[in-house]
């Protein structure tokens, strides 16, 4: 082939490519992928849960829904099971977001809580631990660490 075909050879297949990409060839399209730079807006999702100095935090996982409402160093936890089973007595605590320090919550009265009922329970955390500061509330359902709460 002289220069001349190859370069008309070239140009006829990347229009065909061009076609192929876009969508307009007939075939079936391919999703597009957007990608993102350091540049990008990043978006913020706030919580508020009330007031200053309260929050709730909401666990749902696998027929057990927990609610933990706080009002500075105490609250609430109530506890859904669903499971079809006991579950042993709930804890929780607490990862301060400064510096990573656990914060063992005491859940007042901690019992089992019986199939297909809810309790609640009030908690306490010493009164150091500030609702601003928690990075992660996390729950435990007897020996077992169930996971971490999300703020709603």
């Amino acid at each position: 082939m002289t220069a001349p075909r190859r370069f008309v050879a070239l140009l006829v297949l990347a229009g065909m490519m061009a076609a192929a990409c876009s969508g307009s060839g007939g075939g079936t399209q391919t999703p597009s992928v957007t990608e993102t730079t350091d540049e990008s807006p990043t978006p913020v999702e706030t919580t508020t849960s009330g007031p200053p100095g309260t929050a709730i935090y909401v666990y749902e996982n696998a027929g057990v829904t927990v609610t933990v409402r706080l009002e500075g160093s105490t609250g609430t936890l109530e506890i859904v099971n669903e499971t079809g089973r006991e579950l042993p007595r709930p804890d929780l605590y607490v990862k301060d977001a400064r510096d990573g320090r656990q914060i063992d919550g005491r859940v007042v009265g901690s019992t089992p809580v019986s199939a297909g009922a809810t309790a609640t329970f009030d908690v306490a955390f010493p009164p150091a631990m500030d609702i601003e500061n928690i990075g992660l509330l996390v729950l435990l359902i007897g020996d077992d660490n169930y996971g971490a709460f999300v703020r709603r």
